[in-house]
Parts: structure tokens; sequence; C-alpha cells
């Protein structure tokens, strides 16, 4: 059986190479490109180590079993090798069924989907389990009878064992009773209405409009209620559609071009992090809680201001083995106690798709909620779920339908929201609590109108409008968009859900307010509920962040007209498609990284940010008005002119629907707020 395993881990591992080898020979690639420091030896180690023991754990259970049924079925000694094979084989075959069953986009569920239609193999797998079930049943029973001597039997005829096993189940009883009907424990929270929990709720990469709330095609009863209930600003923005500077953001209340972060995985030497949302709770007396289930391209921690972080393990192994261990026993053990110990790269990591469970993540947080709280708790979560791949363990759907994987994972974050508001309510964190629920920005699927616009809408309507954006692989129209923080007119991609909901602090106005606002109105919302002297809404041409505290309360009606800025990232080829390909991300992207060799993190080299800041899109916002600035291959910029109402636009500043506009008083706000980088 010992060969047999081994036998069946170089298949795997051949199977393995013959799925991934462009992606193999890429890491190669990547290799030589960036330093693989020592620090990344051991987890990749442990990792082996793991596989091989729950390998050999099951060779060692199928040769026990083997045995049973070798004694209970009296098996000739001429045919024991043959019969144990037949279990170890029978017992491969249910594993590879229940893989493929439970994980459908794992690779190896392609070898069973070859042969059975996912109904059947649960079909299948479900007669397995009971015959495997009923076989052990009678194993046992005929080893019994077969062997009145042990101990089993004795415990049956003697009359001291017959009171010790009634004692015995009598107490096992009682135990199941008293776990059955025994009463949650109750929590104590230290929330007062003046200093109320603070619970920041990102959902990555959600667009508002496919909510049905907002009329949306995604079934999402959950946020759905939530937002009925909730002050909803329905025209909220993100200065940067990435995930990474957008949370900066919304923690520092600051632009990209005041933090630094202008792309994901940039360092944040220039931020004060001292003054950041939750460094600033904790010198009020807050405990910090974040949480991501997802942190490859985002290096939020500690030194933002938390007290812990609860996280899948941080830095270039979550690359290497959160992607590549997908293995049939592994994916069977890696949501259980066991493989959150063994696969710890793997077990509530949305980067390992095949086998995410959004449970697992979940978990993850009960030893931090479910406990008496004798500080205020600031908590900001991020669920990333709706991020592409839009996988997760058990969809099953076209995977060349993208719009329809991402309609799915909405539904499925849907839910996951759900259950950790109930785990909030559980730990009796919602009785005095501020809870905002947010995307970090949105998502451009090619869905005609993703960009603004349209080609019959151009002025003047006698001259074709030209071709102002970057290409893309797929030809996308001129009113489609694609990706996130690709393009400063695919409004999809920066427009973000945000909406605040109070309990326990008094009314709120129900509603969703009309005018655009930022994610970083966040942070002084949010410290206005705590430090009432905090800046509320303030002068119309402010361009700072603002207080959405009196809108919310319904102290007042008057949203201020701002001027607000947006900027694209760096937009590889490979970025610009509803289908990107890692292996084209890791291309183009290798020679931008660098890894910390402490932390093994990645990081973005500091001689690549002038060349991705040059490669940026930037725009204003003023009121209906945007103003869009395009860089061009020869090195000029077209200026992109749209009335966000009528959907009129313009790449002509001299017209009359220009002159009309407050265009020069924003293309004015550009070149000031940018400085040299617009030119």
């Amino acid at each position: 059986m010992l060969i047999l395993t081994a036998f069946f881990i170089l298949i795997e591992v051949a199977f393995f190479i013959l799925c991934n080898d462009s992606y193999l020979y890429t890491f190669v690639y990547v290799s030589d490109k960036i330093h693989l420091p020592f620090a990344i030896v051991p987890g990749i180690a442990f990792f082996v180590f793991a596989q091989l023991l729950v390998h050999f754990c099951y060779c060692l259970l199928a040769a026990v079993f083997a045995a049973w049924m070798i004694d209970a079925f009296r098996i000739k000694p001429e045919n024991y090798l043959l019969f144990a094979i037949a279990v170890w084989l029978a017992g491969i075959v249910t594993i590879m069924l229940a893989n493929s069953y439970y994980y459908p986009n794992s690779r190896f569920a392609q070898l069973c989907t070859v042969f059975l239609s996912y109904r059947a193999i649960g079909y299948v797998l479900e007669m397995l389990l009971i015959a495997w079930t009923v076989t052990t049943a009678v194993c046992v029973a005929r080893v019994r009878s077969l062997h009145p001597g042990n101990v089993a039997s004795f415990e049956l005829r003697s009359p001291d064992a017959k009171s010790a096993s009634g004692l015995l189940l009598a107490f096992v009883l009682i135990l199941c009773a008293l776990f059955y009907f025994k009463k949650p424990p109750i929590y104590t929270s230290a929330a007062t209405p003046t200093k109320p929990n603070i619970i920041l709720i990102g959902v990555d990469s959600l667009r508002p409009d496919v909510l049905d709330f907002f009329s949306g095609e995604a079934h999402t009863p959950f946020m759905s209620q939530f937002l009925s209930q909730a002050t909803v600003f329905g025209e909220a923005i993100t200065p940067l559609a990435r995930t990474y500077p957008s949370w900066v953001g919304i923690l520092t209340g600051q632009y990209p071009t005041q933090t630094g972060v202008r792309t994901n995985l940039s360092g944040h030497s220039k931020i004060n992090l001292s003054q950041t949302l939750p460094a600033i709770l904790q010198q009020h007396g807050y405990e910090t809680y974040y949480a991501t289930d997802e942190t490859r391209f985002s290096n939020i921690d500690n030194s933002f201001g938390f007290d812990a972080s609860i996280t899948p393990p941080v830095g270039l192994n979550d690359f290497l083995l959160g992607t590549f261990g997908d293995f049939p026993l592994s994916n069977l053990l890696v949501n259980t106690f066991a493989g959150k110990w063994l696969f710890p790269y793997s077990y509530g990591n949305r980067s390992a798709n095949v086998t995410y469970n959004p449970n697992s993540f979940l978990k993850m947080l009960h030893s931090a909620l479910l406990r008496d709280h004798n500080k205020p708790l600031f908590m900001a979560i991020h669920f990333c779920l709706p991020h592409h791949p839009y996988l997760y363990d058990r969809m099953v759907g076209d995977p060349l339908i993208g719009q329809e994987r991402y309609l799915q994972s909405v539904q499925r974050a849907d839910q996951q929201v759900r259950d950790f508001l109930a785990l909030l309510q559980q730990a009796q964190l919602l009785d005095h609590a501020v809870v905002v629920l947010l995307s970090d920005h949105g998502e451009a699927l090619e869905f005609p109108g993703d960009r603004l616009t349209e080609r019959e809408a151009y002025v003047p309507h006698h001259q074709i409008a030209p071709a102002y954006y970057p290409p893309s692989e797929h030809n996308i129209a001129m009113d489609q968009s694609v990706g996130h923080g690709t393009d400063v007119l695919g409004l999809p991609q920066y427009h973000s859900l945000l909406a605040f909901r109070l309990y326990g602090l008094g009314e709120q106005r129900v509603a969703v307010i009309p005018g655009v606002v930022t994610l970083l109105d966040i942070k002084p919302t949010v410290l206005e509920t705590v430090t009432p002297q905090h800046n509320s809404l303030s002068s119309p041409r402010m361009r700072g962040p603002i207080s959405l505290l009196p809108l919310i309360t319904g102290n007042t009606n008057h949203l201020p007209t701002r001027m607000l800025f947006l900027e694209s990232d760096y937009s590889p080829d490979a970025v610009r498609s509803i289908y990107p390909e890692t292996r084209k991300l890791l291309l183009e992207g290798a020679d931008l990284f660098q890894i910390s060799p402490g932390t093994t993190r990645l990081m973005v080299k500091n001689d690549t940010l002038a060349m991705i800041i040059k490669s940026k899109q930037h725009a204003v916002i003023y009121g209906n008005w945007m103003l869009a600035l395009y860089p061009q291959e020869n090195g000029s910029k077209i200026l992109v002119l749209i009335n966000l109402r009528s959907g009129t636009w313009t790449t002509d500043l001299t017209t009359a629907f220009a002159k009309d506009s407050p265009a020069r008083a924003m293309q004015t706000a550009l070149q000031h707020f940018y400085g040299r980088e617009v030119g």
C-alpha cells in the first residue's frame, strides 16, 4: 500500500505539472527577475511534509480497514494482496469523486467530469459513502462475533461490565443533552452611545447596481434589507479603484497623492500612521482589529493602528502555496480543523479559490468576536469573494462566462455578510454600533455603459468620436470597460457601495442620498460619532473629506458640491480583459516588484513608481460634470469632458457645450491637484 500511495503521489504531481506547465515556466521566469529569499523555504518544506503526511495517513487507514475486512470476511491468504489493493483503489475512487463534488473547480475534478456529470458524481458518491458505512458496520459486527473473547464482547457478557457500560452510556447521553439544551453564552460589550462599536464591512469589487436593492440582477436579500434600513449614499466613489490604495484612503482620509500609495503593494513610508482611523480610535480607548481573506495585493497590517490582524499568512508563499495546493486528499481536509494547521495558506484564503469556503474565514473571527469585550471595538473587515476570478469551492458554472460567475459570487458574499452580522449580534456587539457597509471599488464587466462615452452622444455630432482610451485584446466598444482601476471614465469601476446604519444610537435618516461623495469621507464621519468636535460638513469649495454624519442623522439636507479626484492604476494589456490570465500578469509585472527579505512580501520597486505614475489617467468630478485626462502613446494627452446626467461628451473644449460647463475651472483644479503629473 505504501508503494501504491507513492505511485499515486507521482501521478498527482505529473498531472499537476501537466495542468500548470505554463505557470511553472512563468514562475521560473519570475524567480530569475525577483530574488527569492531563503525565508520562504520553511513554509514550502512544511507544505511538502503536510502533503506526505495526509497521504501516509490515508495509506494507514486503508491498511487497517483492509485488515478488518480480511478478518471479517475470512479472505484466504493467497488473496490478501489483491483484496488490499481493491480496498485502496476503492478509497482513491471515493476521494476523487468527493473532491470533484465538493470542489468542482479543482484541476483533478476534470478527471471525473470526463465520465460523469456533476449531478451524477453526487449520486455515485452518496452510494459509495453508504456502501462504506454499511461495510464498516458489517466488519465490526462480524469481528465481534468471530472473536467473542475480545473486550467489546466481554463487556456485554460481564454483569459488572454491563453496569459500567450502562453508566457510561447514561453519562454520554446526559452530556449530549446538556450540550444540546444549554443556553448560549452571554457576552458583554463595553460600547456605549457615546463610544459605540465601529464596524467597517468591505466587499471587494462590488458594483452597487448589481444589487437587487438598486434593481440589479444579483439576488442579495440580506444586503438589500440592510440598505433598506440605512442611510445610503448612492453616488459614492473611490479615488483609486484598487483594493490597497482604496483601503488606505478609507483609513487615512487622504488621497493617494497624499499617502504615496499610488498602486497595489506600494510602500507606506509617507503615511502618518499615528493619524489613521484605527490609531486615533486606539487613543480613544478602542480595541482595533483588521480582517481579510485576501492579502496578496494589500500591505495593510498592524502598523496602521490595529491591535491584531486576522488574515491568511502574508508573503510570497501565499502566491506559491495558496494557488498550487490543489490536490484531492488535502482538498478534502483543508476546511477542517486539521486543515487549518496543516494547510494555513489555503484555509480561509480567497486566493485559493478552488477550495475557498466562505464559512472557514468566518470561523477565523470567532476567537476575536465571541468573547467579553472590556473596550469598545473597531473592526475593519474585507470580504474578497466577488474579486476576479469570481470563484469559490462549490461554485458550478461555465468558466467562460465571467459575468455569471461575478453575480454568483456577489450572491454568496451576501450570505457571508449576513453570517458576519449574526456573529456580531451573538457577541452583543450591535447593541450600540455604527456599521458601515462599503465596497472598496466597483467592477466593469464589458456591459454597455460601463464606459460613460457613447459614440452617438459625442459633440460635435457631425464628427467621428476619437478612440481616446487604451486598446484591449478584445476590442471592446467605446461604451464598454473592464476590470477596476483601468479606466477613469469606466465609472462603474469607481462607483462604490456606501451605507451607514446606526444601532442603538437614536434616529437616523433612512434614504438614498443623492450627490457624489467619496470613501475618504468615512474617516471624519466615524470620528464625529466618537469625538463630536471633529470636522463636519464644510464650505462648498472644500476639496478634502467631510463628515457625513449630519446627513445621516437628518440634521441637514445639504451636501456641498466639491471637486473630487480620480486616478487609474498601472494597467498592462493583461489586466484590460474580463478574463485576465495570471501568467500574463506575472510576465508583464515581473520587473515591477521586489521581495522584502524579512517579511517575504511583494512590494513595488521605487524606480518603477515613476513609470506607473506616468501611465496614469486622471479625472475630476464636480457636480454633474466629469473631466478626464488620458495619456496617449505619442506622449500627448486628451481631455474628455462629459455631463454625467445627459451623457453628452466631447474632447473639444472650444465647443459651445464645453464653454457652458465648468471645464476650465475643473482643468485648473486638475492641474493644481496633480501638478506636474498632468503637464
